[in-house]
């Protein structure tokens, strides 16, 4: 009887243990937020398509990567869409995404997200609200790049040359300037990260 009682035991535990490891899925975006045709999306490829020297390229060695935007009407942030880094994902790396109100000087949004390096990875994000004509600036830091600073390089509509054309805009969204930082920099307008902001 012990015996049966010992094992029944050992069975329960391994099968707790076995449930315990298993990965979580990676969460689904919100109800109504909707990851295809969004307003970046639209605006980074109207932006690249404006001029035959502008590129869609990895680069940019700097922490953080960042653009400052406004929203002709009221919006809220359901999800970020990124492509990260091969070996911070294999690292199980996060970056670190802000939003900062520059109207208001207050950080609206800061969160930890790992995202897939193979295409660009939504994340959803807690629920942030934009005010219609507030200036915001959304941040992409790379701070632990494992030691590697080629780790801190992604994807950016680069200007290569002529005049900056901002602003740019594409429904809602109104990008006004660029910058890139840490490590290095500041290179201010170099181009547009892509770092996607979905709405609601």
């Amino acid at each position: 009887m012990k015996a049966n009682f010992k094992i029944i035991g050992m069975a329960l535990f391994l099968g707790t243990a076995i449930i315990g490891c298993t990965p979580s899925p990676a969460p689904a975006p919100p109800t109504g937020c909707n990851i295809v045709g969004t307003d970046f999306q639209q605006l980074y490829t109207t932006t690249l398509a404006s001029n035959a020297l502008y590129t869609n390229y990895t680069t940019m060695d700097l922490v953080t990567h960042e653009y400052t935007f406004t929203v002709n009407t009221n919006k809220t942030v359901c999800t970020v869409g990124y492509q990260g880094n091969a070996a911070l994902f294999a690292g199980s790396v996060p970056y670190t995404i802000e939003i900062y109100n520059n109207t208001t000087s207050t950080l609206v949004y800061s969160g930890n997200h790992i995202f897939n390096s193979a295409a660009t990875d939504y994340q959803p994000i807690t629920p942030t609200n934009l005010v219609a004509g507030d200036s915001y600036t959304i941040k992409r830091i790379a701070s632990n790049y494992l030691g590697n600073i080629g780790n801190t390089i992604g994807r950016i509509l680069r200007f290569n040359t002529g005049p900056v054309p901002y602003p740019v805009t594409s429904g809602a969204l109104t990008i006004t300037a660029s910058n890139f930082y840490g490590t290095g920099g500041p290179v201010p307008n170099y181009g547009i990260p892509y770092i996607d902001i979905v709405f609601q």
